[in-house]
C-alpha cells in the first residue's frame, strides 16, 4: 500500500492553498455577478441570426458578426463603434437640421460592436451572407426581413418571417421591481 501525502509549500498543503484561492475568487466575482443580474433586470435583450436586413434603435449595446454592410446613425454623439476591435470614426452629417454621426461600413466580414445613447443600427447581409447579433438595452427592432431566427429576452425562438415590427427591447415583465431601501412595504 502506498501512503500518499499532500505536497507542502511554505508549510501549507497545496490543497489548502487551492481552497483559499477558490474562496477568494468566489468572493471577488460574487459582486460582479450581482451587478450583472441587476443590470439584466433593467435592460432587455434581443438576439438574432440569419440572412437579410435587421434595423434596431434606442439606447443599446450591440455586438455580433456580419458578412455585409453596417449603417449606424448616432443621433446625439458619443457612440462607440468597433470593427474587429478597431474603433471607427463617424462622418458628421446634418439631417433635417439635426447633426448626426454616421458610420457606413461596407463589405464587412467579421465582428462588430456598437453602443450609444440614441443609435440606429442597420445590418444588411444579403443572399448567402449572414449576420448574428445581440442587443442589450432599451429600444426596438423596427425592421426584420429575410430568413432567420430571433430570441427576445432569452425567450423561445421565433422565425423572422413571423415578426411584426416594432419589437420592443425592454426588461421582461417577469422581473420584480427593485425594492426601495428599507423594504418598501412599511405601514403608514
Amino acid at each position: 500500500m502506498i501512503d500518499i501525502q499532500p505536497i507542502t509549500v511554505s508549510k501549507a498543503p497545496v490543497n489548502r492553498r487551492i481552497v483559499i484561492a477558490i474562496t477568494a475568487a468566489t468572493l471577488l466575482t460574487a459582486p460582479t455577478a450581482a451587478l450583472a443580474a441587476s443590470t439584466a433586470a433593467r435592460t432587455g435583450s434581443f438576439d438574432a441570426m440569419g440572412t437579410g436586413t435587421l434595423v434596431a434603435e434606442g439606447k443599446l449595446r450591440v455586438f455580433g458578426t456580419i458578412e455585409g454592410t453596417i449603417l449606424i446613425r448616432d443621433r446625439i454623439g458619443g457612440a462607440v463603434v468597433k470593427i474587429a476591435g478597431v474603433r471607427q470614426r463617424p462622418k458628421r452629417t446634418v439631417v433635417r437640421g439635426q447633426t448626426q454621426f454616421v458610420y457606413k461600413l461596407q463589405d464587412i466580414d467579421g465582428a462588430f460592436f456598437a453602443k450609444g445613447q440614441s443609435i440606429r443600427i442597420e445590418l444588411r447581409a444579403p443572399d448567402e451572407q449572414t449576420l448574428s447579433m445581440s442587443a442589450f438595452g432599451r429600444g426596438q427592432v423596427t425592421r426584420l426581413s429575410g430568413e432567420g431566427t430571433y430570441h427576445l429576452n432569452g425567450d423561445d425562438e421565433h422565425e423572422w418571417t413571423s415578426a411584426v415590427p416594432p419589437i420592443e427591447i425592454a426588461p421582461p415583465q417577469s422581473f420584480p421591481k427593485p425594492t426601495p431601501p428599507g423594504g418598501g412595504d412599511r405601514p403608514r
